[in-house]
Protein backbone atom coordinates (compact mmCIF):
# COMPACT_ATOMS: atom_id res chain seq x y z
CA UNK A 1 0.00 0.00 0.00
CA UNK A 2 1.34 3.40 -0.95
CA UNK A 3 1.39 6.50 1.52
CA UNK A 4 -1.94 8.00 -0.62
CA UNK A 5 -4.13 4.66 -0.52
CA UNK A 6 -3.06 4.68 3.49
CA UNK A 7 -4.30 8.56 3.53
CA UNK A 8 -7.21 7.42 1.65
CA UNK A 9 -7.88 4.06 3.85
CA UNK A 10 -7.99 6.35 7.23
CA UNK A 11 -10.03 9.07 4.93
CA UNK A 12 -12.65 6.51 4.85
CA UNK A 13 -12.42 5.25 8.12
CA UNK A 14 -13.11 9.09 9.29
CA UNK A 15 -16.28 9.30 6.66
CA UNK A 16 -17.66 6.47 9.06
CA UNK A 17 -16.39 8.28 12.32
CA UNK A 18 -18.65 11.75 10.97
CA UNK A 19 -21.56 9.48 10.36
CA UNK A 20 -21.24 7.99 13.53
CA UNK A 21 -21.16 11.35 15.49
CA UNK A 22 -23.54 13.18 13.63
CA UNK A 23 -21.02 15.41 12.00
CA UNK A 24 -19.78 17.15 8.79
CA UNK A 25 -16.55 18.45 9.41
CA UNK A 26 -13.96 16.98 11.69
CA UNK A 27 -10.80 19.65 12.89
CA UNK A 28 -7.70 17.31 13.51
CA UNK A 29 -5.05 19.44 16.18
CA UNK A 30 -3.20 16.75 18.40
CA UNK A 31 0.31 16.31 16.84
CA UNK A 32 -0.56 12.45 17.13
CA UNK A 33 -3.33 12.17 15.55
CA UNK A 34 -1.98 14.67 12.18
CA UNK A 35 0.85 11.93 12.38
CA UNK A 36 -1.62 9.32 12.12
CA UNK A 37 -3.96 10.66 8.94
CA UNK A 38 -0.52 11.62 6.91
CA UNK A 39 0.92 8.20 7.50
CA UNK A 40 4.50 9.75 9.19
CA UNK A 41 3.93 13.56 9.03
CA UNK A 42 6.32 15.09 12.05
CA UNK A 43 3.83 18.08 12.92
CA UNK A 44 5.80 19.15 15.66
CA UNK A 45 8.11 22.27 16.07
CA UNK A 46 7.49 22.56 19.93
CA UNK A 47 8.45 19.07 20.90
CA UNK A 48 6.06 18.62 23.74
CA UNK A 49 3.15 20.77 22.55
CA UNK A 50 0.22 18.27 22.41
CA UNK A 51 -0.70 20.28 19.25
CA UNK A 52 0.72 21.52 16.27
CA UNK A 53 1.50 24.52 13.86
CA UNK A 54 -1.10 23.37 11.10
CA UNK A 55 -4.03 21.37 11.56
CA UNK A 56 -6.15 19.13 9.50
CA UNK A 57 -9.52 19.16 8.36
CA UNK A 58 -11.28 16.47 7.14
CA UNK A 59 -15.09 16.54 5.09
CA UNK A 60 -16.75 13.57 3.05
CA UNK A 61 -15.22 14.81 0.34
CA UNK A 62 -12.20 16.77 1.28
CA UNK A 63 -8.69 17.10 3.27
CA UNK A 64 -7.56 20.43 4.11
CA UNK A 65 -4.27 21.72 5.75
CA UNK A 66 -4.91 24.71 7.77
CA UNK A 67 -1.56 26.81 8.58
CA UNK A 68 -0.39 29.81 8.24
CA UNK A 69 2.66 31.46 5.72
CA UNK A 70 5.62 30.35 7.93
CA UNK A 71 4.74 26.72 7.67
CA UNK A 72 3.10 26.57 4.49
CA UNK A 73 6.35 26.67 2.29
CA UNK A 74 7.98 24.06 3.98
CA UNK A 75 5.40 21.66 4.59
CA UNK A 76 4.16 22.27 0.36
CA UNK A 77 8.02 21.50 -0.22
CA UNK A 78 8.85 18.35 1.96
CA UNK A 79 5.70 16.35 2.83
CA UNK A 80 4.23 16.34 -0.42
CA UNK A 81 0.31 17.02 0.62
CA UNK A 82 -1.12 18.12 -2.19
CA UNK A 83 -0.37 14.72 -3.93
CA UNK A 84 -1.42 12.98 -1.34
CA UNK A 85 -4.81 14.95 -1.98
CA UNK A 86 -4.68 17.42 1.05
CA UNK A 87 -5.52 21.56 -0.20
CA UNK A 88 -4.13 24.38 1.41
CA UNK A 89 -5.81 27.08 3.45
CA UNK A 90 -2.81 29.22 4.29
CA UNK A 91 -3.20 32.68 6.41
CA UNK A 92 -0.85 35.22 7.45
CA UNK A 93 1.12 34.25 10.98
CA UNK A 94 -0.15 37.38 12.19
CA UNK A 95 -3.52 36.47 11.79
CA UNK A 96 -4.23 33.35 11.77
CA UNK A 97 -7.97 32.47 11.42
CA UNK A 98 -9.26 29.09 12.85
CA UNK A 99 -11.20 26.96 10.89
CA UNK A 100 -15.51 27.73 10.76
CA UNK A 101 -17.35 24.81 9.23
CA UNK A 102 -20.82 23.86 10.38
CA UNK A 103 -21.25 20.83 12.12
CA UNK A 104 -17.36 20.81 13.08
CA UNK A 105 -15.97 18.18 15.61
CA UNK A 106 -12.76 18.72 17.15
CA UNK A 107 -10.08 15.89 18.44
CA UNK A 108 -9.52 18.56 21.48
CA UNK A 109 -13.18 17.00 22.05
CA UNK A 110 -13.52 14.78 25.16
CA UNK A 111 -16.37 12.87 22.93
CA UNK A 112 -14.13 12.72 19.74
CA UNK A 113 -10.39 11.87 20.87
CA UNK A 114 -11.33 8.47 22.52
CA UNK A 115 -12.74 7.32 18.94
CA UNK A 116 -9.72 8.56 17.22
CA UNK A 117 -7.56 6.83 19.82
CA UNK A 118 -9.02 3.66 18.56
CA UNK A 119 -8.68 3.99 15.28
CA UNK A 120 -4.65 4.89 15.74
CA UNK A 121 -4.29 1.79 18.09
CA UNK A 122 -4.61 -0.79 15.17
CA UNK A 123 -1.77 -0.33 12.88
CA UNK A 124 -1.95 -0.86 9.31
CA UNK A 125 0.23 -3.06 6.90
CA UNK A 126 2.25 -0.16 5.84
CA UNK A 127 2.38 1.30 9.65
CA UNK A 128 3.72 -2.26 10.64
CA UNK A 129 6.57 -2.10 8.33
CA UNK A 130 7.67 1.88 10.08
CA UNK A 131 6.91 0.19 13.51
CA UNK A 132 9.42 -2.69 12.54
CA UNK A 133 11.95 -0.52 11.35
CA UNK A 134 11.45 2.08 14.35
CA UNK A 135 11.85 -0.89 16.93
CA UNK A 136 15.01 -1.85 15.44
CA UNK A 137 16.60 1.48 15.10
CA UNK A 138 15.39 2.54 18.90
CA UNK A 139 17.11 -0.76 20.03
CA UNK A 140 20.48 0.30 18.04
CA UNK A 141 20.18 3.32 19.55
CA UNK A 142 19.53 2.24 22.89
CA UNK A 143 21.94 -0.53 23.04
CA UNK A 144 24.49 2.22 21.56
CA UNK A 145 23.95 3.93 24.48
CA UNK A 146 24.38 1.65 27.10
CA UNK A 147 27.50 0.09 25.78
CA UNK A 148 29.52 3.58 25.99
CA UNK A 149 28.77 4.24 29.34
CA UNK A 150 31.88 4.51 31.62
CA UNK A 151 32.29 4.77 35.52
CA UNK A 152 32.25 8.31 36.21
CA UNK A 153 29.65 9.07 33.99
CA UNK A 154 27.10 11.56 34.71
CA UNK A 155 23.39 10.44 34.33
CA UNK A 156 22.90 13.25 32.16
CA UNK A 157 25.97 12.23 29.77
CA UNK A 158 24.01 9.02 29.40
CA UNK A 159 20.65 10.40 28.68
CA UNK A 160 22.76 12.66 25.82
CA UNK A 161 24.20 9.45 24.45
CA UNK A 162 20.89 8.17 23.82
CA UNK A 163 19.30 11.41 22.56
CA UNK A 164 21.81 11.74 20.39
CA UNK A 165 21.63 7.93 19.27
CA UNK A 166 18.07 8.83 18.79
CA UNK A 167 18.71 11.63 16.39
CA UNK A 168 21.21 9.92 14.77
CA UNK A 169 18.36 7.32 13.32
CA UNK A 170 16.16 10.13 12.89
CA UNK A 171 13.84 9.74 15.62
CA UNK A 172 13.61 11.50 19.10
CA UNK A 173 13.47 10.05 22.46
CA UNK A 174 10.23 10.92 23.93
CA UNK A 175 11.08 9.73 27.05
CA UNK A 176 14.46 9.25 28.58
CA UNK A 177 15.27 8.25 31.64
CA UNK A 178 18.94 7.32 33.59
CA UNK A 179 18.93 5.55 36.71
CA UNK A 180 22.62 4.65 37.94
CA UNK A 181 23.14 2.44 41.32
CA UNK A 182 21.10 2.49 44.14
CA UNK A 183 18.63 4.90 42.26
CA UNK A 184 17.67 2.07 40.32
CA UNK A 185 16.31 0.14 43.16
CA UNK A 186 14.79 3.37 44.81
CA UNK A 187 12.79 4.73 41.94
CA UNK A 188 10.47 3.57 38.93
CA UNK A 189 10.57 6.91 36.95
CA UNK A 190 13.81 7.64 37.44
CA UNK A 191 13.84 11.07 36.37
CA UNK A 192 18.11 12.29 34.81
CA UNK A 193 20.06 13.70 37.85
CA UNK A 194 23.52 14.70 38.04
CA UNK A 195 24.81 11.32 40.22
CA UNK A 196 28.01 9.76 38.77
CA UNK A 197 27.98 6.02 37.63
CA UNK A 198 29.42 3.37 39.78
CA UNK A 199 28.95 0.33 38.71
CA UNK A 200 25.03 -0.44 37.93
CA UNK A 201 22.71 1.66 35.61
CA UNK A 202 19.50 1.30 33.79
CA UNK A 203 18.52 3.46 30.34
CA UNK A 204 14.69 3.80 29.57
CA UNK A 205 13.32 5.27 26.19
CA UNK A 206 10.60 5.80 24.10
CA UNK A 207 11.42 6.89 20.66
CA UNK A 208 9.40 8.70 18.27
CA UNK A 209 9.41 8.80 14.69
CA UNK A 210 6.77 9.31 12.39
CA UNK A 211 4.42 9.96 15.11
CA UNK A 212 5.12 6.27 16.27
CA UNK A 213 6.65 5.01 19.24
CA UNK A 214 8.22 2.30 20.82
CA UNK A 215 9.40 1.54 23.89
CA UNK A 216 12.27 -0.36 25.93
CA UNK A 217 14.87 -0.81 28.99
CA UNK A 218 18.41 -1.81 29.09
CA UNK A 219 20.79 -2.78 32.27
CA UNK A 220 24.45 -2.83 32.48
CA UNK A 221 26.48 -3.55 35.52
CA UNK A 222 30.38 -2.94 34.99
CA UNK A 223 32.24 -6.26 36.91
CA UNK A 224 30.64 -9.41 37.94
CA UNK A 225 27.29 -9.24 38.22
CA UNK A 226 26.11 -9.50 41.61
CA UNK A 227 23.70 -12.70 42.32
CA UNK A 228 21.11 -10.07 43.84
CA UNK A 229 20.69 -8.33 40.89
CA UNK A 230 21.31 -11.33 38.36
CA UNK A 231 18.31 -12.85 40.46
CA UNK A 232 16.12 -9.89 40.53
CA UNK A 233 16.77 -9.67 36.45
CA UNK A 234 15.47 -13.81 36.11
CA UNK A 235 12.48 -12.59 38.22
CA UNK A 236 11.32 -9.80 36.35
CA UNK A 237 12.32 -11.45 32.64
CA UNK A 238 9.55 -14.37 33.88
CA UNK A 239 6.95 -11.47 34.73
CA UNK A 240 7.64 -9.68 31.55
CA UNK A 241 7.45 -13.03 29.44
CA UNK A 242 4.10 -14.14 30.94
CA UNK A 243 2.66 -10.57 29.52
CA UNK A 244 3.61 -11.77 26.31
CA UNK A 245 2.11 -15.11 26.18
CA UNK A 246 -1.19 -13.80 27.80
CA UNK A 247 -1.59 -10.77 25.11
CA UNK A 248 -3.84 -12.58 22.79
CA UNK A 249 -6.57 -11.15 20.80
CA UNK A 250 -10.29 -11.80 21.86
CA UNK A 251 -8.38 -11.17 25.51
CA UNK A 252 -8.76 -7.92 27.55
CA UNK A 253 -6.29 -5.81 29.44
CA UNK A 254 -7.66 -6.67 32.67
CA UNK A 255 -7.08 -10.03 31.75
CA UNK A 256 -3.39 -9.82 30.65
CA UNK A 257 -2.74 -7.59 33.94
CA UNK A 258 -4.31 -10.53 35.85
CA UNK A 259 -2.03 -12.76 34.67
CA UNK A 260 0.68 -10.25 35.38
CA UNK A 261 -0.25 -9.90 38.78
CA UNK A 262 -0.37 -14.07 39.29
CA UNK A 263 3.29 -14.06 37.69
CA UNK A 264 4.60 -11.61 39.94
CA UNK A 265 3.31 -13.58 42.56
CA UNK A 266 4.09 -17.26 41.45
CA UNK A 267 7.94 -15.29 41.57
CA UNK A 268 7.77 -14.27 45.29
CA UNK A 269 6.93 -10.73 44.47
CA UNK A 270 3.25 -10.63 44.45
CA UNK A 271 2.71 -6.85 45.49
CA UNK A 272 5.78 -5.18 43.34
CA UNK A 273 2.52 -4.60 41.00
CA UNK A 274 1.14 -2.03 43.04
CA UNK A 275 3.98 0.09 42.65
CA UNK A 276 4.31 1.28 39.01
CA UNK A 277 1.66 0.55 36.16
CA UNK A 278 2.18 -2.49 34.13
CA UNK A 279 2.68 -0.72 30.64
CA UNK A 280 -0.14 -1.66 28.02
CA UNK A 281 -1.07 -0.12 24.33
CA UNK A 282 1.20 2.19 22.36
CA UNK A 283 0.91 3.24 18.98
CA UNK A 284 1.37 7.05 18.50
CA UNK A 285 2.20 8.06 22.45
CA UNK A 286 4.26 6.35 24.84
CA UNK A 287 1.15 4.64 25.87
CA UNK A 288 -2.18 4.35 24.61
CA UNK A 289 -3.54 2.96 27.31
CA UNK A 290 -2.15 1.27 30.62
CA UNK A 291 -3.73 -1.92 31.77
CA UNK A 292 -5.40 -1.16 34.96
CA UNK A 293 -7.24 -4.27 36.97
CA UNK A 294 -10.36 -5.35 35.31
CA UNK A 295 -9.76 -3.44 32.41
CA UNK A 296 -12.14 -4.50 29.64
CA UNK A 297 -10.53 -2.64 26.56
CA UNK A 298 -10.60 -5.91 23.98
CA UNK A 299 -6.96 -6.96 22.61
CA UNK A 300 -6.91 -7.14 18.74
CA UNK A 301 -4.68 -8.36 16.04
CA UNK A 302 -2.28 -5.38 14.78
CA UNK A 303 -1.89 -3.57 18.10
CA UNK A 304 1.51 -2.98 19.65
CA UNK A 305 2.21 -3.41 23.28
CA UNK A 306 5.21 -2.40 25.89
CA UNK A 307 4.65 -4.20 28.97
CA UNK A 308 7.45 -2.77 31.47
CA UNK A 309 6.95 -5.40 34.92
CA UNK A 310 9.17 -4.12 37.66
CA UNK A 311 10.53 -5.17 41.03
CA UNK A 312 13.38 -3.28 42.74
CA UNK A 313 16.70 -3.10 41.55
CA UNK A 314 15.27 -4.91 38.10
CA UNK A 315 12.87 -4.27 34.88
CA UNK A 316 12.10 -5.65 31.70
CA UNK A 317 10.25 -3.94 28.82
CA UNK A 318 10.05 -4.19 25.18
CA UNK A 319 7.66 -3.29 22.41
CA UNK A 320 5.64 -6.09 20.37
CA UNK A 321 3.11 -6.11 17.58
CA UNK A 322 0.51 -8.53 17.79
CA UNK A 323 -0.14 -10.28 14.83
CA UNK A 324 -3.92 -12.92 15.40
CA UNK A 325 -2.03 -15.92 17.08
CA UNK A 326 1.86 -14.67 18.06
CA UNK A 327 3.71 -11.72 18.60
CA UNK A 328 6.95 -10.31 17.33
CA UNK A 329 9.55 -8.22 19.28
CA UNK A 330 9.98 -5.04 17.45
CA UNK A 331 12.56 -3.57 20.24
CA UNK A 332 14.68 -7.31 20.18
CA UNK A 333 18.01 -6.68 21.44
CA UNK A 334 20.69 -8.15 19.48
CA UNK A 335 22.13 -11.06 19.03
CA UNK A 336 24.98 -10.32 21.40
CA UNK A 337 23.58 -8.89 24.50
CA UNK A 338 22.72 -11.13 27.47
CA UNK A 339 19.61 -12.93 27.35
CA UNK A 340 17.61 -14.79 29.81
CA UNK A 341 15.71 -17.66 28.20
CA UNK A 342 12.14 -18.19 30.24
CA UNK A 343 10.04 -21.18 29.70
CA UNK A 344 6.42 -20.61 29.72
CA UNK A 345 3.34 -22.09 27.93
CA UNK A 346 5.43 -24.95 26.35
CA UNK A 347 7.83 -22.03 24.10
CA UNK A 348 11.24 -20.21 25.36
CA UNK A 349 10.87 -16.64 25.34
CA UNK A 350 14.18 -14.79 25.44
CA UNK A 351 14.55 -11.95 27.47
CA UNK A 352 17.16 -9.32 27.73
CA UNK A 353 19.09 -9.33 30.54
CA UNK A 354 22.03 -7.37 32.15
CA UNK A 355 24.62 -6.18 30.36
CA UNK A 356 28.31 -6.96 31.80
CA UNK A 357 30.72 -4.39 31.24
Amino acid sequence: MSRLAEIDHKHDQLRALLTRLNADALWIQKTHNISWITAGANPAIVADNPTAPYSVIITADKRQIVTDNIEAPRIRAEEGFEELGFEFVVSPWYARQPPSLPNMISDQQDTVEPEMQKLRWVLGEEEKVRYRALGRDAAAALEGAIRTVRPGDSEWQIAARLDAGCREWGGMAVVNLVATDERVSKFRHPYITDKRLERYVMIVVCMRRGGLVVAATRLAHFGKLPQEIADGARRVARVDAAGYVATLPGRTLGDVLADIQQAYADVGEADQWRNHHQGGLIAYRPRERNATPNDPTMIQAGQAFAWNPSIVGSKSEDTILLGDRDFEIVTAASSDFPMIDVHIGGRTIRRPGVLEL
